[in-house]
């Protein structure tokens, strides 16, 4: 059979006697529809007989004007079932693996929402159970209110995600946290500030020392120079102490420059190295293949010996060449060996310079401790003021030399420094300046965090306002226009819906919360809250049933047949002969329906015609006597 929403027929009636596959064409329906997954013990269950090896149900489909046919495949012997799709859009008009219909209709098309209108009998009496929730599920799937919770599942990874990027600085992610930070700044600047303060109170004191020094020093001489007894010896020792300090300084240069070169450090050291140069040239050492050489090669079609490099092979020279040096390599040990090779060293060089140095500075300690005893000299001769004067000069020393060392922890930036002397944030510009910069820079992330999970919290609270704004109209709506079907349907007692949950509540005339009813109000109400749910959908579906009528007595059997076509836009209705009587008899008037009747003859093949003359005769005679 094809049915499509844009084409006749608008009604389908399918009389099948009971045991012919009703419901298991409803079942296999519900499932090319939704891609259900079959347990072994479902697909056996579908096995027609112990010959039937395979099964195969069709479904066609047509939807937004593009055919789709979904393919059921039953390995009844492996007990498996998988599904083929095919779609005009694909190349060729293939099938592919798979249940593939629209990403829209797969998200919509859920077990529970696909047996709103492949009718599943006992939904008729589910959504007036309390508990279930089918009413609300119903109308959260069809208006896809389920959407805002995806959003709102979106919005909690977002929110996930920047907590997760700014975890590396801070864990706040509340109010408090942000304070918390912001102090800590505030104690890091407030430091900071006060290490600055303190840094520049003294350098200007230094700055006033170190001219205090100068004038004093100059204030010594000139009093020196007044005597003449002590003025040449002075001039003498200024002398000697001029030419210490020269030499003293040529010499420093001259060991570091030796301490630099090797062959300068040791004679022992100079003959190694002589020997290594020698033993090196002796073994043709450093190699002249170099590992830029095999880098090169491994990328050669051809080796030098002309076998072909493949990928394998390639592979292999790279892995090798790690084996040999490197240009750098090569260029520094050749340049060593030349510099021992060419070098006119004696080895003593830089033991020469150290003995001669260590010999001036201790002739410089010996001219400074005379220029001292000469002072001393000088003030135990009377002169007050240069005992003044030289008092405060020391003084002016051992101050210079603690804000030397306070400058120093104040300033450094060394490492090993900072580490050695035990300075931190408290103590020391650079440490603190990071704590500052660090609490900075958490208080940042830490701010944009709180501030964008706040975001966050309100976008999500606003959703959940609208989704249960939009529940409540829809369920409204959807109660009106069930109420308003219910008054044609149920004829006698003024049955209606007082209020859509999570199931549908029922009140009558005198009862404001009716619970029992009988089996044809509750067909009724389900068809009424389902035709009312569809009919303001955003989709347009089919109401596949069967059975509409079957538990009916006539009389409502013929109220239901005069109704239910104005109700769906379209019906396929599996129905059993004595249906027909007061149900199908309100469809012969009508036009745009099909009736199809199908059977088992007598060899159990089935057999199916389509028209109203043998669907009525079929009706006349048993099922049996109609295949003959």
């Amino acid at each position: 059979m094809s049915v499509a929403l844009d084409e006749g027929p608008r009604w389908t009636l399918v009389q099948m006697p009971n045991g012919t596959g009703k419901t298991t064409t409803m079942t296999l329906m519900r499932a090319a529809l939704t891609g259900a997954d079959f347990k072994p013990d479902e697909v056996a269950a579908l096995r027609a007989d112990d010959d039937a090896e395979q099964g195969l149900f069709e479904l066609r489909l047509v939807i937004d004007d593009k055919p789709y046919r979904v393919e059921l495949h039953l390995d009844f012997v492996g007990r498996r079932a998988s599904y083929t799709t095919t779609r005009a859009q694909l190349q060729g008009g293939g099938s592919e693996e798979g249940w593939q219909l629209p990403p829209l209709l797969r998200r919509l098309l859920t077990p529970e929402f696909t047996k709103l209108f492949v009718f599943d009998g006992e939904f008729a009496k589910d959504i007036r159970s309390e508990g279930k929730n089918r009413t609300t599920r119903a109308i959260r799937t069809l208006y896809r209110l389920d959407q805002l919770d995806t959003l709102k599942t979106e919005i909690a990874k977002l929110v996930t995600k920047e907590q997760e990027s700014a975890a590396a600085l801070t864990s706040a992610k509340e109010q408090k946290g942000v304070t918390r930070l912001a102090n800590a700044l505030a104690d890091a600047e407030a430091s900071l500030a006060k290490l600055k303060a303190k840094l520049k109170s003294h350098r200007a004191e230094r700055s006033r020392l170190v001219a205090r020094q100068e004038e004093i020093g100059g204030r010594i001489a000139d009093r020196t120079a007044q005597d003449e007894k002590f003025a040449a010896r002075k001039s003498r020792l200024d002398g000697e102490l001029s030419t210490l300090t020269i030499r003293i300084a040529e010499l420093s240069a001259d060991s570091l420059a030796a301490v630099r070169s090797p062959a300068k450090v040791s004679p022992l050291l100079l003959a190694r190295l002589r020997g290594l140069g020698q033993r090196l040239t002796t073994l043709q050492l450093p190699k002249t293949i170099s590992q830029e050489f095999f880098h090169e090669l491994a990328h050669a079609t051809h080796c030098v010996c002309d076998r072909e490099i493949g990928e394998k092979e390639s592979a292999a020279i790279v892995a090798g060449a790690k084996k040999y040096l490197a240009e750098d390599q090569i260029t520094i040990i050749n340049r060593m060996k030349r510099n021992v090779r060419e070098s006119e060293a004696t080895g003593a060089e830089f033991a020469d310079s150290a003995g001669e140095l260590k010999a001036k500075l201790r002739e410089r300690r010996s001219v400074n401790q005379q220029l001292e005893q000469l002072q001393q000299e000088q003030i135990a001769s009377g002169d007050d003021e240069l005992k003044r004067l030289v008092l405060e000069q020391r003084q002016n020393e051992l101050r210079l030399e603690t804000l030397d060392a306070e400058v120093a922890q104040l300033n450094t930036s060394d490492k090993l420094t900072q580490i050695l002397e035990k300075l931190g944030p408290r103590n020391n510009i650079p440490l603190c300046q990071a704590e500052a910069d660090l609490a900075k820079r958490r208080l940042a992330a830490a701010t944009q965090t709180v501030k964008f999970t706040g975001a966050a919290d309100r976008i999500s609270a606003l959703v959940d306002a609208v989704a249960a704004q939009a529940l409540d109209n829809l369920r409204e709506s959807v109660r009106v226009a069930t109420n308003e079907k219910l008054a044609r349907l149920v004829k006698g007692e003024p049955l209606r819906v007082a209020r859509i949950g999570s199931s549908l509540e029922l009140a009558s005339r005198g009862v404001a919360s009716k619970g029992g009813v009988s089996e044809g109000q509750s067909l009724s109400v389900a068809y009424a809250f389902i035709t009312s749910l569809l009919g303001a959908a955003p989709y347009r579906l089919p109401f596949i049933v069967d059975s509409p009528a079957v538990s009916l007595d006539t009389r409502v059997r013929r109220e239901v047949g005069d109704v239910i076509p104005t109700l769906f836009e379209q019906m396929i209705m599996f129905v059993i002969s004595s249906e027909k009587d007061g149900f199908a008899d309100a469809f012969y008037p009508r036009e745009d329906v099909r009736y199809v009747t199908i059977w088992q003859d007598h060899g159990e093949e089935s057999q199916m015609r389509d028209g109203l003359d043998e669907f009525r005769r079929f009706h006349a005679v048993e099922p049996g006597e109609a295949s003959a």
